[in-house]
């Protein structure tokens, strides 16, 4: 907890500084965002048509894609207007309505009419069931109970907000309120109650692409502290580590990115090599620009032909999964 609100303090004059990066760190984390928390519920297009439907320059195809662009709307209001947004079942069941607006689905802004179960699934297409969330009947109360909790404990202050957001989270997320969207709704909250704490660094380093990264870590988690939930007696502590882990490693890499931006002494080539050498890996033209968003994409790609005329860098794999890795002599 320590360690995140220092370097939360640290991204305070980041605002004003260097607003032409963080817009260009925004946009890119809203791709991921997106693209990550709908992966997560096996719902997948191409990163070309995903480019495409966040910037709203067509219109979806199939299921997956209506239902990513509803994502897409839910997280450009939250982005946009948090702090207009209340932490209330009206707010819930309007963004849970827009997130499946684009499909012909009936329960989108609708509490659950039938009771259901929260599955994980593994890589290897095993099926467990977690938890049984509470009874569809008991639903609106419920979430009405919470939201009535988390808004009395915000303005008790008694516990940090990052707390409160990772317990309401999981509260919500073992209600299972929805037919469908529950864990999509639960990332979007997620991102709602940290923004209007302060805590925004998810708007600039995509939470739910960690979340992804770490789904087995993620799913451990809200299975450990499930257990005796329907009791009021579960231990809320496996998921607030994960969470404030995830909180963690995000706001580093947020205070990494930036850091780069400092280096502005650095030619855009060194920044190229000294980036693919931080990584341990091969890192594709996207990726570079990603982790060097004060350089357009053709000042990137002039750097890595500059690099790889001076033997600095090879090219690994061809066309869409072309990247690019030190050479022996470059490390």
């Amino acid at each position: 907890m320590n360690q995140i609100y220092n370097l939360r303090g640290k991204t305070d004059s980041y605002e004003t500084d260097y607003r032409d990066t963080l817009d260009r760190l925004v946009e890119v984390a809203k791709v991921q965002s997106t693209s990550s928390s709908n992966r997560i519920e096996g719902i997948y297009t191409t990163d070309e048509r995903m480019n495409k439907i966040m910037q709203d320059k067509t219109q979806p195809r199939n299921r997956d894609e209506k239902e990513i662009s509803g994502y897409r709307d839910v997280l450009k209001l939250i982005h946009e207007q948090y702090d207009y947004i209340p932490i209330s079942v009206n707010s819930i069941l309007e963004m849970h309505k827009r997130l499946f607006a684009y499909t012909g689905s009936t329960w989108g802004g609708n509490f659950k009419d039938s009771n259901n179960k929260i599955v994980t699934e593994y890589g290897n297409g095993k099926q467990e069931v977690r938890f049984n969330p509470p009874a569809a009947y008991l639903t609106p109360e419920l979430v009405r109970n919470l939201c009535d909790s988390y808004n009395r404990a915000i303005k008790e202050g008694v516990f940090s907000p990052l707390l409160l957001s990772g317990a309401f989270i999981f509260d919500f997320v073992s209600i299972h309120p929805f037919n469908d969207g529950n864990g999509r709704m639960s990332r979007l909250l997620m991102l709602l109650t940290m923004y209007k704490a302060g805590f925004d660094v998810g708007k600039y380093i995509s939470i739910e692409k960690s979340i992804e990264e770490t789904k087995s870590s993620y799913y451990q988690a809200l299975k450990d502290s499930s257990e005796q939930w329907m009791n009021n007696k579960n231990d809320y502590l496996p998921f607030l580590e994960y969470f404030l882990g995830i909180i963690l490693k995000d706001y580093r890499e947020f205070n990494e990115r930036l850091s780069m931006v400092n280096q502005s002494d650095l030619p855009v080539d060194q920044l190229v090599l000294k980036t693919i050498r931080q990584a341990l890996k091969p890192l594709s033209i996207k990726e570079l620009n990603n982790l060097i968003p004060q350089y357009s994409e053709i000042t990137i790609r002039r750097a890595v032909k500059k690099l790889r005329d001076a033997n600095k860098l090879e090219k690994i794999g061809q066309a869409r999964l072309t990247k690019y890795g030190l050479k022996n002599n470059s490390y």
